[in-house]
């Protein structure tokens, strides 16, 4: 399968067949790695227009998954390997609920409209399958005041202070 690198850690899948293996998974492994953010991934839809976004994406342990929503759509994940925490937020910011994923165990989350959530990393690699409708805007995302930035220095506290949530409740 051919890639087209897309920006530091974004690929597209080019022509009409995509096939999405080990080695495709370990070539995204070895570039999350290298990312200062811990991600990457191989998008399977044609563009950012397309209606249906489809993406195999990797995410290290410190990778921090700002708290967001999506008014219009819902996304929907299957991980193929790792483990994380989903968690659910209401709009102050206050857990809701967490729920374990993983590829052994509960493998699919579908997230519906307006809802915050975030994850959290628990395993050295996430790898998991993710779908949702397009075309894809920035604004179409809404971040939370409560959530801090990745490039704000309180990122990594916050992080930790999930984490030490999510700890506490396995």
């Amino acid at each position: 399968m051919q890639l087209r690198a897309d920006g530091p850690d974004v690929w597209y899948a080019e022509g009409i067949e995509a096939f999405v293996g080990p080695d495709e998974i370990a070539f995204l492994k070895e570039h999350a790695a290298a990312s200062a953010r811990q991600r990457a991934r191989i998008c399977l839809h044609e563009n950012v227009e397309s209606v249906v976004h489809e993406m195999v994406i990797v995410h290290g342990r410190s990778c921090y998954v700002r708290p967001a929503r999506h008014p219009h759509k819902r996304e929907t994940m299957t991980v193929l390997e790792g483990t994380a925490t989903a968690v659910f937020f209401d709009d102050s910011g206050a857990i809701t609920s967490t729920h374990q994923l993983s590829a052994n165990g509960a493998k699919m989350w579908r997230v519906p409209p307006n809802t915050w959530h975030g994850l959290v990393i628990t395993s050295d690699w996430l790898v998991f399958y993710e779908v949702s409708k397009g075309p894809w805007q920035p604004a179409a995302s809404e971040y939370p005041g409560w959530a801090p930035d990745q490039h704000e220095p309180s990122a990594g506290p916050f992080l930790d202070s999930l984490r030490s949530h999510v700890d506490a409740h396995v």
